[in-house]
């Protein structure tokens, strides 16, 4: 049987150790950014969540960039509200969200929650004076 120096059980420790708790996810890149234009047109948004896939019933974040066009001037100091609805049940989250402008129409939105499996739907509202804009991400929780 092969005998074990201190220093042979040291490098194998450290090896095993540098292993546990690394996994497929935690080392996945973030999912790309996904684009839409708003349902009149007026603005384009931008979302990369935090976290792929979409958890089912715990909290996560989001990135938003928020322009005139798909390559237009951002869009700052925007009045957001953000939700996300599942159409099937007629209900959304149960929390709200914390959206937070970094400048330069990005904007962090923290507190994402969705409790159930199935089809959601992001909703990004824009308000400019007294006119509401959406755009709107499908989403599928599983």
């Amino acid at each position: 049987m092969p005998v074990m120096t201190d220093r042979t059980l040291i490098v194998a420790l450290v090896a095993a150790t540098s292993l546990v708790g690394c996994s497929a996810q935690d080392a996945a890149p973030m999912p790309d950014p996904q684009g839409v234009t708003s349902q009149a047109g007026g603005f384009h948004a931008r979302w990369q969540p935090s976290v792929d896939p979409l958890p089912l019933n715990e909290s996560f974040n989001a990135t938003l960039w928020l322009s005139s066009s798909a390559d237009g001037a951002p869009i700052e100091r925007a009045h957001l509200s953000i939700d996300c609805r599942m159409p099937a049940h007629r209900h959304g989250m149960l929390q709200e969200v914390e959206i937070t402008d970094e400048g330069q129409g990005r904007y962090q939105v923290l507190g994402l929650l969705c409790h159930m499996v199935g089809h959601w739907v992001l909703h990004v509202d824009l308000t400019r004076g007294a006119v509401t804009e959406r755009a709107q991400f499908d989403l599928i929780i599983e």
